[in-house]
């Protein structure tokens, strides 16, 4: 655990071996993944300038924001790997590679939304708070932040025997990963924010059902 490294980790346990699994597969399962359609009409309530795919892993959310007629979508991820991949599949695409644990390398108010699909649940409460604050800092006026998070009724499920309890609901096992309750979200999304969403879903996810969190809020 003291020696993890998160960047390793991502792009040789996880997105190498994923890769390699898939390799034949014209699609992967991920990307059927159509939870966003029962709230597509609150993008409607935002300008279609620049969007921020945060932690992007291959890009099927940057493909959707683009086809949804966003200027400029920034695809962002701590993977080279994982990024390397996405210009492949997606040339257009303009990549950064970025650590959420550190400040966000963008300007304030930059952009309209911020799309952060189960890639905001790896870290301890402190960056966690730190990185909602940051999120909040780089959208415009009245910009959304849309995601996923694990929920805490997936724990069970997705950790073994070995599994460390670091803080609550913040384990380790492989990599570090978070599971949030309705009161984590309601210390983040404080009166800074407007809740338009705040649900928990089920999906299909690498051959699973997990249970997640679904949220859209908007910059006050």
């Amino acid at each position: 655990m003291g020696d993890f490294n998160a960047e390793e980790y991502w792009d040789d346990d996880y997105w190498d071996n994923y890769l390699k699994k898939n390799s034949d597969k014209v699609s992967l399962d991920f990307e059927s993944d159509d939870w966003f359609v029962k709230y597509e009409s609150v993008l409607n309530t935002v300008g279609r300038g620049k969007a921020l795919d945060l932690g992007s892993g291959l890009g099927q959310d940057t493909r959707y924001l683009q086809q949804k007629g966003f200027e400029e979508v920034v695809s962002a991820d701590l993977s080279k790997k994982a990024l390397k991949e996405l210009k492949k599949r997606n040339a257009s695409a303009k990549t950064i590679q970025l650590d959420m644990s550190k400040p966000l390398p963008f300007i304030d108010g930059e952009f309209d939304v911020v799309w952060a699909n189960l890639s905001t649940h790896y870290l301890d409460w402190n960056k966690t708070e730190q990185l909602y604050s940051e999120i909040f800092r780089i959208l415009k006026p009245n910009g959304l932040f849309i995601g996923r998070n694990n929920s805490v009724k997936t724990i069970r499920q997705d950790m073994g025997d070995e599994a460390m309890e670091i803080e609550p609901h913040y384990y380790f096992e492989r990599r570090y990963l978070r599971y949030f309750t309705k009161n984590q979200f309601d210390k983040l999304f404080d009166q800074k924010w407007q809740v338009i969403a705040l649900e928990e879903a089920s999906t299909e996810r690498w051959g699973r059902i997990k249970i997640l969190w679904e949220f859209i809020v908007r910059k006050k």
